[in-house]
């Protein structure tokens, strides 16, 4: 099978490798139909030493839809459409087969849109992050930073939560339209402390709850700057390195409560994967904004490429197998 190989910062070669098989009890080997590519990947790429992974085959792939091919578990057979919602230690996307634990695979229905539902594995991380961020409305205010697609869920489930005002910041334009269309109020591009001037515009007190779904320590900053006093502040971009400076005197007065958001596979019964599913297949949460562009495998790294540098026409890069 094809397999992509992170060999270093950066760089990601496509290998011809066996397939892999079945080894345990509830296992299914998964052949992928197409895979999408995460903020936190390109994060993994060009942020952190590889060494430790270039021997993973389709690593740090963690959003596919697949048809099951083998299983050793007795309530998923061959011919099953899944959506594999891998956590870390298991994540190997990006290739034509996986094999995961069957608890890292969720049955959907046969009839289901590949590049709709496949969607559903990223919503089901930021549904899952509203749960620890979000309480109540509070003031109505919300500030989104980053208009990616984590960004953007954020501003579909924020609309649905019933913010009255949601305030979105990023660096490129084109994003910014999109966050109109699914729901944002407010938008500026993310230069200086624009974000901050726009949230104390729509909301002197500031914002009830403010998130970082860029994964960057200029917009986490923004979050304190942007918080009203004891709002909530929701992390949930990757970190950028172990040690940040922050403005705790600001943060310390401001006294909010702040929450972090990750590894969403650890939650029981993947009820936000479910969630994002049902939310998805029924129309409520619509994403139709968010356009996909599919590459063939042997070009994981232009994909990759196109993700990193957020290139225009598209909201999120995939592989089609």
């Amino acid at each position: 099978m094809k397999a992509g190989f992170l060999v270093s910062t950066g760089v990601v070669e496509v290998r011809e490798v066996p397939k892999p098989i079945i080894s345990d009890t509830k296992q299914v080997l998964v052949k992928n139909k197409l895979s999408t590519i995460c903020g936190s990947d390109t994060h993994v790429v060009w942020d952190t030493k590889p060494e430790t992974w270039a021997k993973t085959p389709g690593y740090p792939g963690h959003e596919s839809v697949g048809v099951v091919e083998e299983s050793s578990d007795p309530a998923l057979s061959a011919g099953d459409l899944v959506l594999c919602v891998p956590n870390l230690k298991h994540a190997g996307g990006f290739a034509e087969y996986q094999v995961l634990p069957s608890n890292l695979v969720i049955k959907i229905p046969a009839d289901s849109h590949d590049e709709s539902i496949i969607l559903a594995q990223q919503l089901g991380t930021v549904i899952f992050g509203m749960k620890r961020f979000h309480a109540t409305t509070g003031n109505g205010t919300v500030a989104i930073m980053g208009a990616g697609s984590v960004g953007l869920f954020f501003v579909a489930v924020c609309k649905l939560a019933g913010f009255k005002n949601i305030v979105v910041s990023d660096l490129h334009a084109h994003r910014l339209e999109v966050a109109q269309q699914m729901g944002a109020t407010h938008t500026v591009v993310a230069e200086g402390d624009a974000i901050v001037d726009l949230v104390r515009k729509v909301s002197p007190d500031g914002a009830w709850l403010t998130i970082d779904a860029a994964g960057k320590d200029v917009t986490r900053i923004q979050c304190i700057h942007c918080v009203a006093l004891s709002g909530r502040i929701g992390y949930f971009g990757m970190p950028e390195g172990e040690n940040m400076v922050i403005p705790f005197e600001k943060l310390y007065r401001l006294k909010p409560t702040v929450e972090f958001s990750w590894d969403a596979q650890a939650e029981d019964g993947h009820s936000s994967f479910h969630e994002a599913l049902e939310g998805i297949r029924s129309g409520k949460i619509d994403l139709s904004p968010i356009k996909l562009k599919l590459w063939p495998i042997e070009e994981l790294s232009s994909a990759l490429t196109a993700a990193h540098n957020a290139d225009k026409g598209f909201l999120k890069a995939g592989i089609r197998y």
